[in-house]
Order: structure tokens, then C-alpha cells, then sequence
């Protein structure tokens, strides 16, 4: 049985911790709940990222487009072994061969595999911190599905950007951040209004129209594969969680009845069995 101090969970702080905000985190806490293995978590700010990254030795899974690191979350230490694991694809991984008799499995032998060819129409779009491929590791397929389900999303991440809840201490300085990792003049230029973000809206509900038909392949819902949650769903499942905490309500709710609810339902059924705020 897995001790309640045994994993250590970094994640990015704000003011609505102890709830994750952040897609990539929030997958991973989902896995953790998933699986129901006791964590604990460790807040960090996005200015303090790098230096906590490197003081446990954990380099950097990304680039951005010009070459250098991107230190992001989440994080994930073994308190009894030391290891550490700095990416949510990898955590998946590593939960599901560390504990194979906790929870449901997150990659089943018996997958009908729904959704393991689903393309991204944002597939080719080139975005400032490139994409995680996973190429060559094990679960290949969800490492693909995950990239193509990072790039639809990310594609419309500027949405949310004016959104996102970032620590009053620091919140400047991060602004200052993210512009300058955009290539930007200043924090309004990563905001989108009026027509221009009701266009952005409508692109937004088109781009999502494949992958929410694979959510209808098996009609008893809400999961990929029915009734059952694998990791793909977890992936999705991660971005949800993020707009549904940085998208102005009125568009949240619009949002839920996109593509008839599918994705509204995907995020009520994981939020209520596996999200873990802890």
C-alpha cells in the first residue's frame, strides 16, 4: 500500500490551490486520482520553476521555438527511491508500471484503441514552446494522441491567456514573462476581443468537431471507450479542467454544449471521480 508521503507532487501555484490550473499538471493529478495513490503537493510559482527544477536535478522536457528550455510542471518525486519524473506523459508512465494494481489501468491491454488516430487540423502549427512528441516511448500511441490533443488546444490557448490566475506577488513579473516568450510588445497583445475573439470562438468549436465525434463512438459515454477511463481521456480531460477555471463563465457554459455536451460530460464525470486536491 502506497504511503501518503511517499510521492511528492509539484504543481503550479495560484490563488486557487489547492486546485491545478494548468493543463499538463492537471492531467497528472488526474492520473494520481485515477489510480488512487496517496500524494502529496508542493506549490511552486512559475517564477521559481526553473531554479526548483534544477535543485532536484530535472532538466527540461521542452524548448522553445528558439533553442532554449522551457522549465515547466508538473513534477513528480519518488520520496523512497529519489527519482524524479518532469513530465506528465513520463508520470503516466511511471505510475502505471510503479503501481499496476492501484485503480483502473491507464493504458488496458484490452483497448479498443478509439481515438488513437485522432489528427489534430492544428497538427502542422508551429507554436513558441514546440510540442512534447514522447517519440519512441512506451504507450506510443497515447504519447500521440496526447501531442495532437496538446495541439488543438493550444492552438486557442490565447483565449484564456487575460484568465489565468497568477499569484498577486508575482502576477507582473509573469505577465512580463509570458509576453517576452511570445514575441510580443506588450500583455495586451495576448488578449483577443470582441469580433475578432467571436471568430476565435467559432474556429475554436470547429477545430474541436473530430475529436468530440470519437467521444460518440461507444454511445454509453462519457469515456473514449464507454464507461471505462483510460489515459486518453485523462489528456483531454486536462484541458478541460483548464478552461473551466480560466474562460469567462458565459463562454464556459457555452463551451459545455458544444458538439451536444460531450466534452461537458467527459468533464463532470472525471472532475467528480479522479480530480484530487490535495
Amino acid at each position: 500500500m502506497a504511503k501518503s508521503n511517499s510521492l511528492t507532487f509539484y504543481d503550479i501555484s495560484s490563488p486557487l490551490q489547492p486546485r491545478s490550473y494548468a493543463p499538463n499538471p492537471s492531467k497528472a493529478r488526474l492520473v494520481l486520482g485515477f489510480k488512487g495513490i496517496p500524494f502529496k503537493t508542493t506549490w511552486v510559482d512559475i517564477l521559481d520553476i526553473s531554479d526548483v527544477r534544477k535543485g532536484l536535478n530535472c532538466p527540461a522536457t521542452r524548448k522553445f521555438n528558439d533553442g532554449s528550455d522551457f522549465y515547466t510542471l508538473p513534477m513528480l518525486k519518488d520520496n523512497a527511491s529519489g527519482k524524479v519524473i518532469g513530465d506528465s506523459f513520463d508520470i503516466a508512465n511511471y505510475i502505471e508500471d510503479m503501481y499496476p494494481d492501484f485503480g483502473g489501468r491507464l493504458f488496458p491491454p484490452n483497448s479498443t484503441d478509439t481515438g488513437m488516430d485522432y489528427e489534430s487540423p492544428h497538427k502542422d502549427a508551429e507554436f513558441v514552446a514546440p510540442l512534447t512528441s514522447n517519440e519512441g516511448s512506451k504507450n506510443e500511441a497515447y504519447a500521440r494522441f496526447n501531442m495532437h490533443v496538446d495541439a488543438t488546444f493550444t492552438a486557442y490557448a490565447i483565449l484564456v491567456a487575460h484568465y489565468l490566475p497568477f499569484n498577486p506577488d508575482t502576477a507582473e513579473s509573469v505577465r512580463a514573462l509570458f509576453v517576452k516568450r511570445a514575441h510580443q510588445g506588450s500583455w495586451e497583445d495576448l488578449s483577443v476581443k470582441g469580433d475578432a475573439r467571436e471568430q476565435l470562438m467559432v474556429a475554436f468549436k470547429s477545430a474541436l468537431t473530430s475529436l468530440a465525434q470519437l467521444f460518440g463512438v461507444h454511445e454509453t459515454g462519457p469515456y473514449l471507450e464507454g464507461s471505462q477511463a483510460n489515459y486518453a481521456d485523462l489528456i483531454v480531460g486536462g484541458w478541460l479542467s483548464m478552461l473551466s477555471i480560466t474562460m469567462p463563465e458565459d463562454e464556459w457554459n457555452d463551451f459545455r454544449t458544444w458538439h451536444g455536451g460531450v466534452f461537458a460530460r467527459l468533464h463532470d464525470a472525471l472532475q467528480e471521480d479522479f480530480f484530487v486536491c490535495t
